[in-house]
């Protein structure tokens, strides 16, 4: 009888600790393939009628700088590498190079007739090697353009994010400048203006 009951406790532990550590591989999974990192932080001041100053911040080299937006909204885009889903599982993170930035317009009649500038973003040939290597990457999962828009607001702070799949933007309102403690916005603020 007293056996019984060892072998019993035994299970149950065992299972309890299967079952735990089954919680946690699921937890990591969702964690791991829900990734996203901060890539850039941009705001919007204006010029005149669809025309913009955006102040755009990275820490990729060649992409902050302070850029004339032309239009009603704002666009950028990156090559973009997606890895397996294991390899985002083990820690592997996918690979991502801004490449182009620029104004655009909501109505297509405006997008087709009114004047329009791009700006080439990046330092060139980041991605350029494992671009190369990629057919025969068996962590790669699939190469493409990823790009993302949204309306210009002046008093918001958008931030472009890279995901396991793509690029996103999530934006904030601008702090108010009275009350409240120097920011990132701060930090983008000086830097853009040189201070």
């Amino acid at each position: 009888m007293f056996r019984l009951v060892r072998v019993s406790l035994f299970l149950v532990v065992i299972l309890s600790i299967a079952l735990v550590a089954s919680m946690g591989l699921n937890i990591l999974t969702y964690v791991r393939l829900t990734d996203e990192d901060p890539i850039a932080t941009l705001y919007f001041e204006p010029v005149s009628k669809d025309v913009f100053t955006a102040h755009l911040v990275s820490n990729d080299p060649g992409v902050s700088g302070t850029y004339e937006i032309l239009g009603d909204q704002w666009r950028i885009d990156a090559e973009f590498i997606k890895l397996k889903p294991w390899a985002n599982i083990i820690g592997m993170d996918a690979r991502y190079q801004l490449v182009r930035f620029e104004g655009r317009y909501r109505d297509v009649v405006r997008q087709n007739t009114a004047p329009f500038r791009a700006y080439e973003l990046g330092t060139g040939d980041a991605l350029d090697l494992i671009n190369y290597l990629a057919e025969w990457n068996f962590l790669v999962d699939a190469e493409y353009g990823s790009s993302t828009y949204t309306d210009i607001k002046e008093d918001t702070v958008y931030r472009v994010y890279r995901t396991q799949s793509g690029i996103i933007i999530r934006s904030e309102p601008m702090p108010d400048p009275i009350g409240y403690e120097p920011t990132m916005l701060d930090d983008i603020r000086a830097w853009v203006s040189g201070n």
